[in-house]
Parts: C-alpha cells; structure tokens; sequence
C-alpha cells in the first residue's frame, strides 16, 4: 500500500534520508547477486529512496521540464526520456560486459596488486563515472537524480568488489562535483569526475580500515 506524504518539510527530509539508507542496503545486496544491473535497477534504486517520501514518483520517468541549478545543460524534453534510458540500457549492458574480467581481482576490499588488478579498477572507476554523468545527463526523475546516479555508480563499484562512495555531496565539495559534471558536458573530460570518485574510494577505504583494524 503506497505510502501517505509528508505532512511537513522535516518529515520530507527525514523519510529521504530513511529513503537513501534503504536504497543502500539495497545496492550492497543486490551488487552480492548475480541479477543484472539495468535501467530497470535505476528505477528499481529510485524507489527505493522515495516510496516513502514521495510515492507518486518513486522509480517513475519525470513528466516534468527541468533546468539543473548553475548548469548551461538542456535536459531532455520528459517525452524524449524513455528513448533515452533505452539507449543507456543498451551502452550500459556493452560496459558491463567489458567489466567481466575484473572479477576476482578485488576480493573483500583487497586489490590485486598487478597491472591487470591496477587497471580493473581504472576500469571500474571510468564506468562509474560516465554513468553517473549518463544519468544526470538524462534526469530521468523528478528529484533525486544525482542520489540515484551516485547509488548506481556504487552498485558498479562493489558488484566488482570496491566500496562505494559516500551518497550525500557535502556542501563545501558541491561545487567542485558540479564543476566536474560541468567539465563532461562542455568537453567530455571525465578526470575531474573520476577524481573525485577515486578520493571517495579512498576516503570509504580508510573507514574500512579503522572500523575492522583499528588503523
């Protein structure tokens, strides 16, 4: 049974926050499966977030015209957004399948220190961020397009055995992670990105660390 909306702005913000934590618990359980990460996992990691806070749109296609927020991107009109989840279905189904040989190289958060281990995760980061970028590209939602591209990239990451990065963009990095997106919109450079998803690895790696051997 859908859920009732939220009465007040905190209690938007509090089922949200319930939503994402969800969302994630759902990310690291399915990345443990063998199901196949698709468009219908995006939508399946939008619900997740906001079944509870807002049902109505919870894994639906926007029907709205949206702007990103300082951002010169035209997103696409919401009639165009089906076709274009259905060209990411297919462009995300060919990486993944370039990824099948970084299995086994990343076990329980221990890279494989060799040039085939070194480069998988290479691998694995471009991948994550050109489908976060892919996503928020789109917009295929109403709201929370950038929490769902960063769930989907973390999906990716420890599917092969990474861990993923943290959800929430904290204020003081907001513009440096839309600088980033901005820099693939104007001249496809994806460093800016994969930047800062390999300092988020590294900085969930140290987390790692100190919680199972008190480093």
């Amino acid at each position: 049974m859908p859920a009732d909306r939220p009465k007040s702005e905190e209690e938007l913000q509090k089922r949200e926050a319930t939503g994402v934590i969800r969302a994630s618990r759902f990310v690291r359980k399915y990345a443990q499966s063998h199901n196949t990460i698709n468009v219908e996992t995006i939508c399946a990691i939008h619900r997740e977030i906001f079944r509870e806070a807002w049902p109505e749109i919870a894994g639906v296609y926007r029907e709205e015209e949206l702007s990103i927020t300082d951002s010169d991107l035209l997103l696409p009109h919401p009639t165009e957004v089906p076709n274009h989840m259905k060209e990411l279905d297919a462009l995300l189904k060919k990486a993944l399948v370039d990824l099948e040989g970084c299995e086994g190289h990343i076990l329980n958060f221990h890279i494989e220190v060799t040039d085939e281990g070194l480069l998988c995760v290479e691998r694995l980061i471009k991948t994550t961020a050109w489908i976060h970028h892919a996503i928020t590209a789109i917009h295929p939602f109403r709201e929370g397009n950038g929490r769902t591209a960063r769930l989907v990239g973390n999906l990716i990451l420890e599917r092969y055995g990474l861990v993923g990065i943290s959800v929430k963009i904290e204020k003081e990095n907001k513009n440096a992670y839309r600088s980033a997106l901005a820099q693939i919109d104007k001249y496809q450079d994806y460093e800016p990105l994969e930047a800062i998803i390999s300092e988020g690895i590294i900085d969930r790696y140290h987390g790692v660390a100190v919680k199972y051997y008190n480093v």
